[in-house]
Order: structure tokens, then sequence, then C-alpha cells
């Protein structure tokens, strides 16, 4: 029965607030985000697994061309010396966050000023739940989620300070919205690692495991998502080497993906557009061999 083997959303996505960002054993805040729908949050049931994963919440979130508030909420803080150790997963659950079909990876948006990222959920990684349309709704095949965060306060903006999405920049920066930028399907799956390859174009790398490789017979991708529009374009399409085909060996997998200038400067910071100003970019085949691939940008003569 496919409701049996899909996933019940249960990782979260944090934050860390240092009292200090020049000594982080100062300590600070570890926060957990929490989306509300309708009102109200969507949060983890340890007794309704079910419940968490046919949830009308869910489906909402994880519907195109939606917004859904989000907040911050403090899970755990720290102070100097503290040594006690804690579950993070608990306290976030305890705490009311957000649960996702595990979140792999972030990119900041260039030029966004640090105020909007992308984040994945790979999903299940499982046929049979996918090939449910009510399952694949609800972030199956995974996902990519946009979240805008507004800023600490009216810095003196006018009005007309809005987002490329029409979103006011004022507010308080742990509140902000959520939307998808990509619902997956069994082409475009099992989302990983998020590098920006330009200021509008996302790469986002496919970690479909083995099981989900035998059972659609397709390896995984590399895709560049426009994210104005969500359209995608297959940059890199792996095969496998000889080592990752051996009996008992994981198939390869693309991850590891990174571009950037490698400048230190405050603001060619990795999330700025002026980090990918002569920029290099790589990924790592993962498993078998290895390998570590550079690619570049062509250039054009004249």
């Amino acid at each position: 029965m496919p409701l049996r083997r899909a996933r019940q959303p249960n990782s979260f996505v944090y934050r860390y607030i240092p009292k200090n960002p020049r000594r982080l054993e100062d300590g600070g805040k570890l926060q957990a985000l929490q989306v509300i729908v309708d009102g109200k949050p969507i949060t983890f049931h340890a007794d309704d697994i079910i419940g968490d994963i046919i949830a009308p919440a869910q489906r909402k979130l994880h519907t195109p061309g939606t917004s859904w508030p989000i907040k911050w909420i403090t899970i755990h803080e720290s102070n100097a010396g503290d040594t006690t150790p804690f579950v993070a997963t608990t306290a976030a659950k305890a705490a009311g966050a957000t649960p996702f079909k595990r979140p792999e990876n972030m990119a900041w948006f260039p030029d966004s000023k640090f105020r909007t990222f992308f984040f994945t959920a790979t999903g299940d990684t499982d046929a049979p739940t996918g090939q449910v349309p009510q399952l694949a709704a609800r972030g199956s095949w995974g996902a990519i989620f946009r979240v805008d965060l507004r800023d600490d306060g009216d810095r003196g903006h006018g009005n007309d300070d809005r987002d490329d999405r029409g979103n006011s920049r004022k507010g308080k920066g742990d509140e902000g919205t959520i939307s998808i930028l990509v619902l997956g399907d069994q082409d475009h799956t099992s989302f990983d690692n998020l590098a920006f390859a330009n200021d509008h174009q996302l790469l986002a790398a496919e970690d479909r495991g083995d099981t989900l490789h035998q059972q659609l017979q397709k390896f995984d991708s590399v895709w560049a998502y426009d994210v104005k529009n969500g359209k995608a374009l297959r940059f890199i399409a792996l095969g496998r080497d000889a080592t990752s085909a051996a009996a008992g060996n994981d198939n390869n997998e693309p991850t590891g993906v990174f571009v950037s200038s490698g400048s230190p400067r405050e603001d060619q910071l990795l999330g700025t557009r002026e980090s990918l100003d002569d920029a290099r970019g790589f990924f790592t085949q993962q498993h078998g061999n290895g390998d570590v691939f550079e690619f570049f940008r062509r250039r054009r003569n004249g």
C-alpha cells in the first residue's frame, strides 16, 4: 500500500542567531521555521503519522501559486560556556515548528540582501507513493520552497520598497512568507543541493537513491530553474561510473554543487550578485569514484 510507504514530514529548517556574530561561543538562539496555513501552524504529531502525511494543510503548502505566512520560533537558547546537550529535532517538535520531508540544502537569492532564500525537500524517494496523485500533491516527489523574510523594522524604505514578487520589505526579521517554486514529479524529483548559476537560474541536484533509480530506470540530473517562472532546463544528466555500478555500491549522485567567485570580500559574499562575477562552478559525482567536475560559462565572441 503506497500510503504505508510514504514518509511522515519529520525534519525542520533552522537558523542560528548569535549574541555576538564575531564570537559564536558566546551563545545565542536556535530557531526553527513555522508555517501558518489558514491561521493554524503546521506541526508534527507523533501519534498521527497518516494524518500528518495526508493533511489538507500539507496540500495547500505544496500548491503552486500560493503563499503562506511564516515565522521563526526559538527552540533553544545558550550562553557562553554552555555544554549541556540537547536534541534540536525534539525541541522543534515541542515548540510547534513545521516539519518537512527531508529538507537538504538552501541558497540565498542573489542581491536580495539576504531576505530571500530557497530550500529543498527531498521527498519520499519511492515511486509508488509519488504515483498516487493525492500524495504527489503533498510533496512525495520532493519540492523547492522559497522564503521571503521581512526586514527588521522600518529602515526608512518607502512604500514602493518591495521584492520581485511584490512583498513588502518592511516588518520583523522573524516573519515573512513561504511559497513553492517547484513541485516535483517523476522526471524532476528528490531535490538535494542548491546553488545559483546566475542571478535568476537556480541549480538543483537530484538524489533519487538506488531504489528510485531502479523503479524508474532513471539516474540523477541537475536542473536549472528560472526563479521567475519555475521553468526547468536539464543542466547535467548523470550516468554512473564502473565503480558505482558494482554490486552492493550506490549509484552516482550529483552533489556538492557550488558556484562562487571565492572572494573573501564582505560585498562579494556567497548570496550576493557580486559573488557570481567571474565565478567558477563545481559538482561531485558522489559514490563510486567520487570524481569532482568543474563547469564554465560559455564566453561569447565579440
